[in-house]
């Protein structure tokens, strides 16, 4: 199983940034959680947008927006990264966040499922036990946890479906942002101006000032995303998707939370799963 190296490091700078954003959307705890997914739409296409015209590849957008193939797989994208991100904010914003962290702890696996299933990409047994280490802390986190954790499968189910509705696409990382966003920006503007009407509080500086960010903050992850998945086996990009929560554990440790002993436990096997999977991938890489 060959490994792009661009590709590889790639994908890991974009599980370190959506790892750092419970910092950033933290300090937009006083907006409205509608009103910050509506910014990040809006403000992620306008990006996307100003990336293409300065990179001059609008030719790229154009080619993607009106090739069907590809629509049909960047449509649901969008509706399902779209519905990630809603769910996000107002998981966090209800404080939902240890369901949120299980979300992207069990995404991995039902990704690593995708690719073998959809993808039929091949896996050796050392990967194999690997995933049933992991597996193994998922479930622990589960069980102790208590009611079922709808919150933490719809996270996992919608970025599993987008990433693999992504890889299918196969279209450049900025044209693909900028049509996503583009097909759910009327319905963000929409909600925008029906806050507007109903007297939102306005916004301080500061907060206007994060909220144009958020579109930076939103696409950027999501450009290096699309990049690596196109160039990387599903199965390790999948597994790549740890960093992300395991981040979020650090900072609400920074934070006063304190995580439970069957927590210590679960991040144990996964960190272990980890580490068998990185072996798995250096013998890969040194045997092609």
């Amino acid at each position: 199983m060959r490994v792009d190296k661009k590709s590889f490091i790639l994908a890991m700078c974009c599980y370190v940034l959506w790892g750092s954003m419970p910092v950033y959307w933290h300090l937009l705890a006083g907006v409205d959680p509608l009103l910050v997914l509506c910014g990040r739409i809006i403000f992620s296409l306008v990006y996307a947008a100003s990336l293409l015209v300065a990179t001059g590849h609008m030719k790229r957008f154009r080619a993607a927006l009106f090739d069907r193939a590809v629509m049909r797989s960047l449509i649901p994208a969008a509706v399902f990264i779209t519905i990630n991100w809603g769910l996000y904010i107002w998981a966090v914003n209800t404080d939902h966040v240890i369901e949120c962290s299980l979300g992207y702890y069990i995404n991995p696996l039902i990704a690593f499922v995708l690719g073998v299933l959809l993808f039929r990409e091949k896996c050796t047994k050392l990967q194999l036990a690997a995933v049933g280490l992991a597996f193994t802390g998922v479930l622990i986190s589960v069980i102790t946890y208590g009611d079922f954790p709808l919150i933490s499968f719809g996270l996992a189910l919608t970025f599993a479906a987008y990433g693999a509705l992504k890889k299918k696409a196969n279209v450049d990382p900025v044209s693909g942002i900028a049509v996503e966003t583009l097909i759910a920006a009327p319905f963000a503007l929409a909600f925008a101006l029906l806050f507007k009407m109903e007297g939102i509080k306005a916004l301080t500086v500061a907060e206007a000032l994060l909220l144009a960010g958020a579109g930076v903050m939103t696409a950027t992850p999501l450009m290096l995303y699309a990049r690596s998945v196109n160039h990387v086996p599903f199965i390790i990009v999948a597994f790549f998707q740890y960093i992300t929560p395991s981040m979020m554990l650090i900072y609400g440790i920074l934070n006063g939370e304190i995580p439970s002993a069957s927590q210590i436990i679960s991040l144990c096997f996964i960190g272990l799963g980890l580490i068998v999977f990185s072996v798995a991938i250096s013998r890969a890489g040194k045997s092609a």
